[in-house]
């Protein structure tokens, strides 16, 4: 009997042994799987030093720039007082001191480096700084807010629990937690709020192990670069350096004990604290975080680093100003391009640009779904992967590289140029005259009659004068006399998806003819190469050419929009229209770049009829652009 037990007891114990192996191992094999997920999300938050991507910004001397420019990308820089320093020295005046919008540059200046955006989600900014950058007024309001215990615990905190547990069950409800300022890391960056014991053993499971592979100071780092600080401007604000500049708008280092605070009070809610509209949320929060921070000896007691109610005002009526701006939004778009053809405060200026007319623009373009595509490459550039290049779209969520070299729109006016240019090739002149008068055209499909934007008020014009117009008449009369077979042939080499014979199809000439923006770089950009050989080779002048004629701003379309300096400067130039308005174009060429500008409606388009030209879309947003980006205007040449 008694070696009966015996037997029975060993068996529970080589059972009870057995169901602790298996118990380990499951508990090992779990952990090493939740750590080795945690080591890959850990690599993906360290700081690393990053190649900037972007050019030197150089603002040329004898320019001028818009002072809401510069203080914009400054912003993004470590040198915020870079303009009162270049006033002081002379390099930088205010253009009109009752009206201080435009800066002068007197001498050559380079701009400070902006910073490399280290978040690669959408609409996002973060600058993760090192523990010797994060100013001590900031990581204590987080200890004495979020975990004062945190330099004694390794990831959990028995005291806080229990304290918690005490706290809960005397309110009969939940009203305290126990997480370490590492438990809520581990939550907030690697995991979700799902209530569920999985999730809570994770997190249980992370904390320890971080705080055993890392420093406290690092994991202070790690929170403090990591953490979501709402958003601001549209674009979502992560760590504690981008939420000094979008709360502050100044870097970490400038801000007071009590700005701290504030920071890091808005933690606990962004969107429910937010200054704009809650500002009384936000500072009852503030005040009692700093009087903890107080009663913890954190911060100073000196009553005088406590905000008054007209500090509170002055904050929220100067986050109320900046987040009607566009410098984030922009910044973010300038983070997101790392092509070379622009230097990043050109990028600035380009994109200011893009959303200004837009803007402008919205009264009449309402509901419709605008989109803006643009191209700007050297004129040596042959395709789209130039190196020399940059490109735009204005919809993040498609792919920018498609819809610049895929997608096609009616291109309008934009090649009456080249057009024109041919009947002198074959033996027209650009001074005799060309009737006005109406004239139709028997096609297969019926008869066909061009029309003019407006009635002319003269019999006949100087073929000079209306390429310049971008008169419609005089072009098929000319093209109906040198011939649309002779046309045809020259043309089918040139523009793709020429639609023959053209005879039937003359209203191409005019422009209904669908292009990506890719294509029209690479005719125009073609185009201009072979106008520059033959006045080369030929050594004709300039001034009696093509190329000039439609540099003379006040003879073009764009003579009433154009304004100083662009207006004085030979800049080849030609706007495009088409559909009343739904694709709208311009071109130009400096003798350097060569630009493409889209705007228009994407889809839906029989709905919308926004009747607007490539003169007050396209047109104005390269005005804005070259006018303002710290660059002497070039001209056209053939060099």
């Amino acid at each position: 009997m008694i070696r009966i037990k015996k037997k029975y007891i060993l068996l529970g114990v080589k059972f009870g042994a057995l169901l602790i192996m298996m118990f380990s191992l499951l508990v090992f094999g779990y952990s090493y799987s939740v750590i080795q997920q945690l080591r890959l999300k850990i690599k993906e938050s360290q700081i690393v030093k990053a190649d900037i991507g972007h050019r030197e910004s150089i603002l040329e001397a004898d320019t001028s720039i818009k002072r809401e420019h510069l203080e914009g990308i400054l912003t993004f820089t470590n040198d915020q007082k870079f303009i009162e320093k270049a006033i002081e020295d002379k390099s930088l005046e205010e253009a009109h001191k009752k009206s201080p919008s435009l800066i002068n540059v007197i001498q050559e200046l380079k701009l400070p480096n902006i910073r490399v955006n280290d978040c690669h989600e959408l609409r996002c900014l973060q600058f993760r700084r090192a523990f010797s950058e994060i100013p001590s007024s900031i990581w204590k309001a987080l200890l004495g807010t979020e975990d004062f215990r945190f330099l004694e615990h390794r990831g959990v905190d028995p005291v806080a629990i229990a304290r918690a547990v005490v706290v809960d069950i005397m309110a009969m409800k939940f009203v305290q937690g126990g997480s370490t300022l590492t438990q809520q890391l581990m939550k907030n960056l690697f995991l979700t709020n799902e209530r569920s014991l999985s999730r809570k053993l994770k997190e249980l499971v992370f904390a320890i192990y971080i705080e055993n592979i890392m420093l406290k100071e690092e994991i202070i780092t790690l929170y403090l670069n990591e953490v979501f600080w709402g958003t601001f401007q549209g674009i979502q604000i992560k760590g504690y350096h981008a939420a000094s500049l979008a709360y502050f708008q100044k870097l970490p280092r400038f801000l007071t004990e009590y700005e701290s605070t504030l920071l890091v009070s808005l933690l606990k809610g962004p969107s429910y604290y937010r200054p704009s509209n809650k500002i009384e949320r936000i500072k009852t929060r503030t005040q009692a975080v700093f009087k903890r921070l107080q009663s913890l000896s954190l911060v100073s007691q000196s009553i005088e680093n406590v905000w008054t109610k007209k500090d509170w005002d002055d904050f929220q009526d100067l986050y109320n100003r900046n987040k009607e701006k566009r410098h984030f939004k922009i910044f973010y778009r300038i983070s997101q391009n790392g092509e070379m053809a622009l230097e990043p405060f050109e990028k600035y200026v380009f994109y200011d640009a893009v959303l200004e007319i837009r803007e402008r623009l919205g009264g009449r373009t309402k509901d419709a779904d605008i989109a803006i595509k643009t191209i700007i490459a050297d004129k040596k550039c042959a395709r789209f992967n130039c190196e020399n290049i940059f490109s735009y779209y204005s919809k993040l969520e498609r792919e920018k590289r498609a819809s610049l070299t895929t997608e096609y729109h009616q291109v309008g006016s934009l090649f009456k140029p080249i057009v024109y240019d041919l009947f002198i090739e074959m033996g027209r002149s650009y001074d005799e005259m060309i009737s006005t008068a109406p004239l139709t055209l028997n096609l297969t499909s019926g008869p066909w009659t061009p029309k003019d934007y407006s009635k002319a008020k003269i019999d006949t014009i100087l073929l000079k004068h209306a390429l310049q117009k971008s008169k419609n008449i005089p072009l098929v009369r000319v093209a109906s006399e040198v011939g649309f077979d002779k046309l045809e042939k020259i043309l089918v080499e040139k523009i793709p998806r020429l639609k023959i014979p053209l005879a039937q199809y003359p209203a191409q000439l005019l422009g209904a003819i669908e292009l990506s923006l890719e294509e029209v770089s690479t005719i125009y950009g073609k185009f201009i190469q072979d106008k520059c050989n033959v006045i080369k080779e030929n050594k004709i002048p300039l001034e009696n050419t093509i190329l000039h004629y439609m540099s003379v701003a006040s003879e073009t379309t764009i003579s009433k929009l154009a304004r100083a300096p662009l207006k004085n400067a030979y800049i080849f130039g030609k706007t495009g229209t088409s559909n009343n308005g739904l694709d709208n174009w311009y071109f130009a060429f400096d003798g350097k770049q060569v630009y493409i500008i889209w705007f228009g409606v994407e889809s839906k388009r029989d709905e919308y009829d926004i009747r607007i030209s490539g003169a007050s879309s396209s047109f104005m947003i390269f005005q804005e652009f070259i006018n303002y980006r710290g660059k002497q205007i070039s001209e056209i040449h053939c060099e």
